[in-house]
């Protein structure tokens, strides 16, 4: 597994999933958004104008990786420890090589990992219907109905 750049990665995590616990009224909320300039990008799904995030990418520039954060708590959670996590639409799918990490501020556990070269992430991002995000046996489903702005914004930054 190739190892992720974390010097450069910690400000990526620290505003991409800081907060995971949130009431469950808030869920109702959760909405696709990012932001761009200066030649990086990010896409998350979350909690408008909040530190909740339960899926974030990431790129410093068209031609670098593209990272992938998730917040992730099992009874096994291991810091350090190697987690395959896929996103899947429809047929498609994508398996990313992920690390799991204990933010000790915050107490929350996230998987942290690089899409591999070359990975068809737009086709994944402006599919229709889910995003399924799958860690093991568990996965978690995002709407890809109200990506659109946010997707095509990330994608003109970090998409070759």
């Amino acid at each position: 597994m190739k190892a992720c750049p974390l010097p450069s990665l910690i400000p990526f995590i620290a505003s991409a999933v800081v907060g995971f616990a949130v009431p469950a009224a808030a869920e109702e909320n959760l909405s696709w958004g990012g932001w761009s300039g200066d030649g990086s990008a990010s896409l998350f799904y979350g909690l408008a104008e909040s530190d909740h995030v339960l899926f974030s990418l990431a790129c410093e520039s068209r031609d670098g990786p593209i990272l992938l954060a998730v917040p992730y708590e099992s009874a096994d959670a291991k810091d350090g420890a190697a987690y395959p996590l896929t996103l899947s639409v429809g047929s498609q799918a994508l398996t990313v090589d992920t690390t799991g990490s204990r933010m000790e501020m915050d107490d929350l556990f996230i998987l942290v990992g690089e899409l591999p070269k070359g990975s068809d992430i737009k086709s994944l991002l402006t599919g229709t219907g889910m995003l399924k995000v799958a860690i093991g046996t568990e996965v978690t489903e995002l709407p890809l109905d109200s990506i659109g702005k946010a997707a095509q914004e990330f994608l003109a930054v970090c998409s070759p």
